[in-house]
């Protein structure tokens, strides 16, 4: 029988019924290793993924990113041929070896979604499942098409896509797992990373089993004696080589690029230390030298090499023995101690600077030893500059040493306040300086810091210095020094003399009393108020003012906006709004409701500064009151108390444009008592005064609020009804005022008739004037006094 092509991939099972299917024959042994190969590879890329994504160094990251897919994509094709292995047929089976190692490409594509989960998070997840699940099938399917043998495989089409589909959901469950674990950071993490390798292990085992077991190999007939088998031992040498090249490669590239990064760190932090450091041998040979002290010697990189450390370091003489010395010392100690000492620098020029020098063992090398430099060169210069400083400053400094109290450093101000020199002054103590009472006193404040190693600060402390009295504020602190660092060396005062403050200070208080004093006769009240912050601050009066207790003041502006009349707080608000705006003065007068709901007539000056108003209040009431009282009582009959003429004029004109606007009628009555005169003369005038009293309340009630009664001679009244419609209005208001008049008045057990004649006249047809309508309604009423 002839040979029958075929492609590797046959769906038609039909093709299968004319021939022979090759039953296979399993190692279970050989499948439980291939799936703990799966298990494993996916564990080791799990953890690798998870150490790279806490990976500081984003280049790093993705090398080792690729290191893990290649590895586990290593396993994938590794479990692939191992579970190949484990499949018997019983004919010749030979392997293509570059479709074989080329089908690792799949598998390798498919782990780099596994370990690049976290820059893979805009991908879909279920994108990246198919993508893992199809790089999986491929790898199988490609590795298989590196079976060469006479017969033919012929897949069934559902398991065939069912290897695809267990293939992308376990892949699916097992990123799930593995970026749910990388999201918490419980103790569960080596659990949860098991967790998923098992489930990928399964993916990658179940997708590969399931695709073999979709496959049947059918005897075609044809013959086998052309094909070359491969033995199993060739291909498990082939697994076997490229698992421990990889691993190998791995691991030399793991200790590699540690190695790399440590070397890079180290040089990065030498680079950037501020001091020189150089590391040499036990014969003085230069092995390192940081760019710091490069710089500091004036060398090239390129001469180090060439260099010893005595060319470098010598002492104050130039002899080189100096740093070779403290070499010998230390390698015969056989300590990590280091030894420390002021040197002299020889820079490339041939300048010469001081230096210390720090030089210990190198860690690790017992014939290699570090030398730290530091430049002193500015030091004398820093002392100067301090120095400067210490002289300059404008509070008096002085040091004195702990044991005697005698002074070591002064300043300048000092100088001048103790009006002694600096010779005069090093060495002395108080007693020196002080009379005898002020030196005792300053000698125990001095024992007392120091004993109690506490700071202190006196204030005001009165000393007499060249025969005047000065006051002076001082501070003393311990300066501490020593091994132990816990017991006092010196003593550090620092002086303020507040001679001329404390008399300004004085001064300022006694003409504050005369202010607060002028302040109290005035009873004026000071206030500041903060826009920006909307703090509001009050003196005394202020609270004496608004009646609040000196422990209460309002806490912001609305509190105190509160208070005012509502009718005058729009004008007082538009006013402060102008006065910042305009950077200016603000004047007002408001009335203000008091806790107990009393009207407070308050005057208001202040001047705006930035973002705050200074000003005063002033308690007008008294004044306002008394104004009003005056003029009501300008403008109210005495007697009576209605209104006089004047007041009957002001209200005429008002209500005359009113009248006018509302195209109302207004009527002007004129009334006279009939028998007033002969009460007034039987019974005195105290009885006529109180029937004038009584004719005057009658009147009030007879009219309406609106209108106007007022006295305008001794028994004469007028009588203004305004806003009137027609004139049966009129008619009815002045039948009532009139018969208010027909009751008796009582006086003193006696019943006093009073009777009344009125005259009427109405604006404008019968005066267009007060004067115009009294005089017609005059008329009228003595026309009605003739006719009775």
């Amino acid at each position: 029988m002839t040979d029958i092509q075929h492609s590797h991939f046959n769906f038609s099972m039909p093709i299968s019924e004319n021939y022979t299917v090759i039953p296979p024959v399993y190692e279970p042994w050989l499948i439980f290793v291939s799936i703990l190969i799966a298990i494993s590879a996916s564990y080791i890329a799990f953890v690798t993924a998870h150490r790279v994504s806490h990976n500081e160094f984003a280049r790093e990251a993705n090398v080792w990113r690729i290191c893990a897919a290649v590895f586990l994509g290593i396993g994938i094709w590794s479990m692939h041929f191992v579970g190949m292995l484990a499949y018997k047929f019983g004919i010749p089976i030979s392997y293509s070896m570059p479709i074989t190692l080329f089908s690792m490409l799949p598998a390798i594509l498919a782990s780099y979604i596994v370990v690049s989960s976290q820059q893979l998070k805009n991908v879909p997840f279920i994108v990246r499942c198919i993508l893992m699940g199809a790089g999986i099938g491929s790898m199988h399917y490609v590795g298989m098409m590196a079976m060469q043998t006479s017969a033919m495989m012929v897949y069934d089409p559902w398991l065939f896509g069912l290897s695809i589909v267990v293939a992308v959901l376990l892949s699916g469950v097992a990123l799930y797992v593995d970026e749910h674990q990388k999201a918490t950071v419980s103790s569960l993490h080596s659990v949860q990373t098991l967790y998923a390798s098992i489930i990928m292990g399964v993916a990658i085992s179940g997708m590969h089993y399931i695709g073999m077991y979709a496959m049947y190999v059918v005897d075609t007939g044809a013959a086998h004696s052309h094909v070359v088998s491969t033995p199993p031992e060739a291909l498990i040498r082939v697994v076997l080589a490229v698992v421990i090249v990889a691993s190998l490669a791995l691991l030399g590239l793991i200790e590699y690029r540690s190695r790399v990064l440590a070397s890079a760190r180290l040089n990065s932090v030498l680079n950037c230390v501020q001091e020189g450091f150089i590391n040499f041998g036990a014969d003085g040979k230069v092995n390192y030298i940081n760019p710091a002290a490069a710089q500091l010697f004036g060398i090239q990189q390129s001469t180090v090499s060439q260099l010893y450390i005595h060319d470098l370091l010598v002492d104050d003489v130039g002899s080189r023995s100096a740093i070779l010395n403290n070499v010998l010392s230390l390698m015969a100690a056989q300590t990590s101690e280091q030894v420390t000492e002021r040197l002299t620098g020889r820079h490339s020029n041939g300048d010469r600077f001081p230096i210390s020098v720090t030089i210990t063992h190198a860690v690790h090398a017992e014939q290699s030893f570090v030398c730290t430099v530091r430049d002193l060169t500015d030091l004398n210069r820093q002392e100067v500059f301090t120095q400067s400083i210490f002289d300059n400053l404008p509070l008096a400094i002085i040091v004195k040493q702990a044991t005697d109290l005698s002074i070591v450093h002064v300043n300048v101000a000092a100088q001048k306040i103790l009006g002694k020199t600096k010779a005069e002054l090093i060495g002395a103590n108080d007693f020196d300086i002080f009379n005898l009472d002020d030196a005792a006193r300053i000698t125990n404040s001095d024992t007392s810091v120091l004993d109690t190693l506490t700071p202190a600060a006196i204030e005001d402390e009165s000393v007499t210095i060249d025969g005047k009295i000065r006051y002076l504020t001082t501070k003393k602190t311990p300066i501490f020094g020593g091994v132990d660092k816990k017991t006092p060396r010196f003593l550090l005062t620092v002086i303020e003399d507040v001679t001329d403050l404390r008399s300004t200070r004085q001064a300022l208080e006694r003409a504050n009393k005369r202010m607060a004093m002028a302040a109290d006769a005035a009873q004026i009240g000071f206030w500041e108020w903060d826009a920006e912050s909307n703090e509001i601050i009050w003196d005394e009066w202020m609270h004496r003012i608004y009646e609040l207790p000196d422990t209460q003041q309002f806490s912001d502006y609305e509190d105190w906006a509160a208070t005012l009349h509502p009718e005058d707080l729009p004008v007082v608000s538009a006013k402060l709004e102008n006065a910042f705006a305009e950077s200016g003065e603000f004047h007002s007068e408001f009335r203000a409701l008091t806790p107990n709901n009393e009207v407070r007539y308050i005057k208001v000056d202040g001047v705006c500064e930035g973002t705050k108003m200074f000003g005063i209040n002033m308690d007008i009431t008294a004044r306002v009151v008394a104004e009003k009282e005056a003029k009501r009582l300008s403008l109210t009959d005495a007697l009576t108390e209605l209104a006089n003429r004047s007041a009957l004029l002001q209200y005429f004109e008002r209500e005359v444009a009113r009248n006018l606007r509302n195209n109302t009628l207004m009527y002007c009555l004129y009334i006279d008592l009939d028998k007033f005169k002969p009460i007034n003369d039987t019974y005195g005038h105290h009885a006529g005064d109180e029937v004038l009293i009584q004719v005057a309340k009658r009147l009030v009630e007879a009219i309406r609020p609106s209108d106007c009664a007022a006295r305008v001679g001794g028994d004469e009244f007028v009588v203004i009804l305004s806003d009137i419609d027609k004139h049966e209005d009129a008619t009815h208001f002045i039948s009532r005022i009139h018969n208010g008049f027909t009751a008796p008045i009582q006086y003193g057990g006696v019943e006093l008739s009073v009777g009344a004649s009125l005259g009427v006249s109405y604006y404008p047809t019968e005066g267009a004037t007060l004067d115009e309508l009294l005089s017609a309604a005059d008329k009228k009423m003595y026309e009605t006094k003739r006719s009775r």
